[in-house]
């Protein structure tokens, strides 16, 4: 290959990034309604992840917690013939320094990124494969599958489970069960407006929509969760945490 060709394809290649990082950066502050909302919604496009070595999906930021025999991986899956992204976990049980073994997938939003957010819904397609457990005293959380809504002050779980549809809070933690049969595809749809107006919240300026599995030490073994695609769609009548409708 000559010099001037590789210098060609060294400039497309910087391009393309560019333009995707410009992307992301519209996205991230809120600068404009022409571009998505969440990007690489399907999970095609993977990049690899200086901080693991591993493999993350193109514009989402992946951190995990785990114990020393802990395991947490996410990868490119293929379930009943649909790629999706599947995330990982094996809890080993161990009293070590952390209670969870979780895998956290990441977008963060600001500004009118987060209004606009907060004038649709969003719809998922997912496949659970464990149910639901949590302290029967305490109703504290013992595993997750599902998605998370985190402005650093308020925390919201949508989890997605053969369980009957529930919502309950512990302090600025918000648990909804969203009703998902297990071993096959489900659609669901999430309000998170509507949400944040039941706890009586404000709406932030910004937050983190993040993919979210994971088990504590108390339900140790093999856990997995699949999820195939995320869109947001705007609300016929889309309302403010006041309740006002907004224009």
């Amino acid at each position: 290959m000559s010099s001037k060709l590789r210098s060609a394809l060294a400039l497309l290649s910087l391009l393309i990034v560019s333009a995707m990082v410009g992307v992301s950066f519209y996205q991230s502050y809120g600068k404009s309604n022409d571009y998505p909302l969440i990007l690489n919604p399907k999970f095609k496009y993977f990049t690899r992840d200086p901080m693991t070595g591993g493999y993350r999906p193109f514009l989402w930021e992946v951190t995990y917690t785990e114990g020393p025999n802990d395991m947490t991986f996410i990868r490119h899956d293929v379930v009943e013939g649909e790629e999706c992204l599947g995330l990982h976990v094996y809890q080993d049980g161990a009293n070590d320094t952390y209670s969870w073994a979780t895998i956290h997938v990441k977008q963060t939003f600001r500004g009118e990124a987060v209004s606009r957010l907060f004038r649709s819904r969003i719809g998922m397609r997912v496949y659970p494969t464990f149910s639901f457990v949590q302290d029967p005293v305490s109703k504290e959380p013992r595993n997750v599958f599902g998605l998370e809504i985190n402005d650093g002050t308020h925390l919201i779980w949508f989890i997605f489970a053969d369980s009957p549809e529930e919502v309950y809070q512990l302090r600025n933690h918000r648990i909804v069960i969203v009703p998902a049969p297990l071993n096959q595809w489900s659609n669901i749809e999430i309000d998170v407006a509507h949400q944040y107006l039941e706890a009586g919240w404000e709406k932030p300026n910004d937050l983190s929509l993040i993919l979210i599995s994971g088990a504590t030490k108390v339900t140790y073994g093999n856990y997995a969760g699949y999820y195939k695609e995320l869109h947001v769609e705007a609300k016929p009548d889309s309302f403010d945490v006041a309740g006002r409708v907004l224009k």
